[in-house]
């Protein structure tokens, strides 16, 4: 079977100009399947472990689809507890219980990974010899007292994280994925106000693609 899958791969490029420290990996949208009609209805489904980060995501977006209009439903309020601590849902079941609540489509958030690297900047104690006619040469005073300050800098280490997230857009229907975008930020620093600026540009994207209304 014939399908028309457009698949974007962009490495390296910048999400935000304004913080190059962020970027897409990847993106990926299926428009044969698309409904020519928006969705009005969402259902908000973070795959997280951290329960405050789960409730910061479904609290942002819903507050940001019912600006626009969209009906934004939290998977916390209508899911079974026993999601949350890992058991499996039948999907029979998830679509039933997302229906309930009058979702027609469904956005999920996942961290993916984390990668903590470290890197040890060295001090001056590896300086290069300079001329012998430099002042500090002189005489052991000068010389020891110039010295002493190089070889004894310990240098230092710095600590940064790569998260790694995804973001796909389900149709509860045809249980067909529809649209999906990975990406990486590089050590933030306030998770949730990077979150802020990342839905934006989702719900962006999804208007490009007419998934969401305008």
């Amino acid at each position: 079977m014939k399908r028309n899958l457009i698949i974007a791969l962009s490495m390296l490029s910048v999400l935000f100009a304004c913080t190059p420290s962020q970027q897409i990996t990847s993106n990926w949208i299926d428009r044969e399947v698309i409904p020519e009609a928006p969705y009005k209805s969402i259902c908000i489904i973070p795959l997280v472990r951290e329960e405050s980060r789960k409730l910061n995501v479904e609290n942002m977006m819903v507050e940001l689809l019912s600006k626009k209009g969209i009906k934004a439903v939290k998977s916390t309020e209508i899911f079974p507890s026993e999601f949350t601590k890992g058991e499996k849902i039948p999907l029979e079941k998830m679509v039933q219980l997302m229906k309930e609540a009058g979702c027609q489509g469904a956005l999920t958030f996942s961290l993916l990974n984390t990668k903590t690297e470290e890197q040890y900047h060295p001090g001056t104690n590896n300086a290069q010899l300079p001329p012998y006619r430099f002042n500090y040469y002189s005489n052991y005073s000068e010389y020891v007292n110039y010295r002493y300050n190089q070889v004894n800098d310990p240098g230092y280490v710095t600590r940064e994280t790569t998260y790694f997230f995804e973001t796909n857009f389900y149709d509860l229907d045809s249980h067909k994925l529809l649209w999906s975008i990975q990406s990486e930020a590089f050590d933030p620093k306030d998770m949730k106000s990077w979150f802020k600026a990342y839905s934006k540009l989702i719900l962006k994207d999804l208007k490009e693609e007419n998934m969401i209304g305008r």
